[in-house]
This record gives structure tokens, C-alpha cells and sequence, in this order.
């Protein structure tokens, strides 16, 4: 399969439509696979998704199944159902394609922003028969659905991580707005330059417990910075050593 085919939005409804032009499909077992297929789920990880497609497609579709898959950066993932014992992994999957009984459908799925390429074979195999034509087209279709569901959730991912990016540049695109009229605002009340004024909006921030853009946005709300307790209890304090003395 070419890289490109990977980005098609390829459905189980595909394979259904091939199963239902084909005279040499038993019903039943296009049924059963086409159930198996609809109850997989994507995930951003290929060897979550390909490692539930043997389960999913023995014994609807063949005797066995094998799955090697590799990113290139770690050792090759493998997974068969009924599963084989690693040692005799090798042994087994040669006497199966000697005997003429395997179908390999290699892989190889696009680079996506984010995620490394991936690419791999599956192996199907049968006990007492060889393979077809038919075979070939119904494996290389689950193949393609399956890198679809994987295309599906990374797109999704990113697409994701991009929304949440734009808000948070939006959210700081507002929050330098209001922080920098509530400047403009204690600059007037105050009569300070920007540099201070701003400082004063921290530093009041840091007393009240609030981060800067919400002490900001109550500033521009109420048109003024308020008073703070430190500078209420110092009016009180100076007005009450006013009346003492005048005392």
C-alpha cells in the first residue's frame, strides 16, 4: 500500500461493499468479519489498533493471524492470534509460507505532524487451503482500515492541540489588552509612569491573591484601582494621629 492511501478515509463500508459483489464469499463469514472490523476502535498508538486485528479477524476470516509492525526507532512489535510461542515464531511462519497457505499484506503508513511513519506486514494463514484473489483484496481493505483509524485519531490529536493552542494565544492576546488599559488607567489615577504603574498593578496583584490579568480586568471594570487594606489602615492610622494632635 502506498504511503498516500493512508489518508483516504477508507470504512469498513468498503470491505462490506467488495463482500457483497463477490460471489465466492460466503455471507456468514463476511457477516462475521464485517461485525469483528465494526467493533475495533482507533487509537493514536498503531500497535494498540493492529494489535486487536488478529483477534478480530480469526477465525471470521482465516486460521491465524500475525502482526509485525515497526516505528523505526524501537524493536519491531509482534503479535499473532492463536498466538506462537517466540522461539518458534520464525520456524512457524516459514513451514506457512512454504506450504502456500500465507497471505503477507505489507504497510506503510504517512508521516502525520507529531508521530513518526510506521510501516509493517500483516500475515494471514489457513490450514487447508490457499489463498485468493478475493483474499488478497479483503486483507489489503482491513489493512487500509485500520491505518485509516490510526490517520483518524492522530489527526484528531493534533487538530486538538492546535485549538488549544489558539485559545491560549487568544486568551493571552486579551489578557495583554486589559493589562495593558488598567496600566493606562493607574497611569492617569496615579500619576505614575508606565513602568510603576504596572509594577503597582503586580505587586497589589500579589497582596490580593489574584493573578494580573483578573486584578486588571477589575480595574478596567471599575474605571480606578482601588484602595488597599495597607493604604486604608494607613489613612486611618494618619487621620488618627491628626486628631490627637489637634487634641
Amino acid at each position: 500500500m502506498a504511503g498516500g492511501d493512508s489518508a483516504q478515509h477508507i470504512s469498513v463500508a468498503d470491505l462490506g461493499a467488495f463482500l457483497r459483489l463477490r460471489a465466492d464469499v460466503p455471507t456468514p463469514c463476511g457477516a462475521a468479519l464485517i461485525a469483528s472490523l465494526s467493533r475495533l476502535r482507533g487509537s493514536e498508538d498503531p500497535v494498540v489498533t493492529f494489535g486487536r486485528l488478529p483477534r478480530a479477524c480469526v477465525p471470521e476470516f482465516a486460521d491465524g493471524c500475525q502482526v509485525e509492525l515497526s516505528d523505526g526507532t524501537e524493536p519491531s512489535f509482534r503479535v499473532g492470534y492463536p498466538a506462537v510461542p517466540a522461539d518458534g515464531h520464525e520456524q512457524a511462519a516459514a513451514r506457512s509460507v512454504d506450504s502456500g497457505h500465507a497471505l503477507a499484506t505489507p504497510f506503510q503508513a504517512a508521516f502525520l505532524p507529531g508521530y513518526p511513519s510506521y510501516a509493517g506486514v500483516v500475515t494471514h494463514s489457513w490450514k487447508d487451503r490457499t489463498p485468493s484473489g478475493t483474499d488478497a483484496v479483503i486483507a489489503d481493505l482491513m489493512v487500509k482500515h485500520l491505518v485509516a483509524l490510526v490517520d483518524r485519531e492522530r489527526v484528531m490529536a493534533v487538530v486538538a492541540r492546535a485549538e488549544d493552542r489558539a485559545a491560549k494565544l487568544a486568551l493571552e492576546a486579551i489578557s495583554g489588552r486589559t493589562i495593558s488599559l488598567a496600566t493606562g488607567i493607574v497611569m492617569h489615577q496615579k500619576r505614575l509612569p508606565a513602568d510603576d504603574a504596572e509594577d503597582l498593578l503586580k505587586q497589589r496583584a500579589g497582596m490580593t491573591g489574584q493573578c494580573l490579568h483578573q486584578l486588571a480586568a477589575g480595574v478596567v471594570s471599575a474605571g480606578r484601582l482601588g484602595v488597599s487594606r495597607a493604604e486604608r489602615d494607613g489613612s486611618r492610622r494618619s487621620l488618627s494621629r491628626d486628631v490627637i494632635t489637634r487634641n
